[in-house]
């Protein structure tokens, strides 16, 4: 067919043809970069997860609640972190108590939410086991306690890591 025709229609056709390649070659180059100016940057990545217990604790009853926490709740978490179903934990207490709000936080760490949820049963099993409870003892102990504090919530977290 190009044979067919003269010398400067081929040339002609030949410059056609290599300009529509040239134009789809940048367009395909175009849209293969779209993608990537559409990403969003990411100022942080996703660390460990925190439940966070805010506690107010009665008027009176530091010593009482104070006692619980050094003894079973440490023992019960230091357990969890032994076996690894827990990374960390930490108590903080106000300074300046009001009367409206909590007065103690209690944090606990964990490595991921998938890893909280995957050991939940475990750590359950593991806390009967360290502190000697079944059912009836538990609900004693939540009973006990209900005189001393009042939960006012409970939130899990995820801890920000900033790039």
């Amino acid at each position: 067919m190009l044979g067919d025709l003269n010398p400067l229609a081929k040339e002609t056709l030949m410059k056609s043809i290599t300009k529509k390649r040239a134009l789809i070659f940048a367009l395909a180059m175009l849209l293969l970069a779209i993608p990537l100016t559409a990403q969003i940057y990411r100022f942080y990545r996703p660390g460990s997860v925190w439940t966070i217990t805010t506690v107010r604790i009665r008027a009176g009853m530091d010593p009482a609640y104070l006692q619980y926490l050094d003894g079973a709740f440490k023992k019960d978490s230091d357990a969890a972190v032994k076996a690894k179903y827990m990374k960390s934990y930490k108590i903080l207490r106000a300074v300046d108590d009001d009367d409206s709000s909590w007065n103690m936080l209690l944090l606990r760490e964990y490595d991921s939410l998938a890893s909280l949820e995957a050991n939940q049963e475990k750590a359950d099993v593991l806390s009967r086991q360290v502190l000697g409870e079944d059912d009836s003892k538990q609900m004693q102990g939540y009973d006990n306690r209900l005189k001393v504090r009042q939960i006012l919530g409970t939130k899990t977290m995820r801890e920000l890591v900033l790039k």
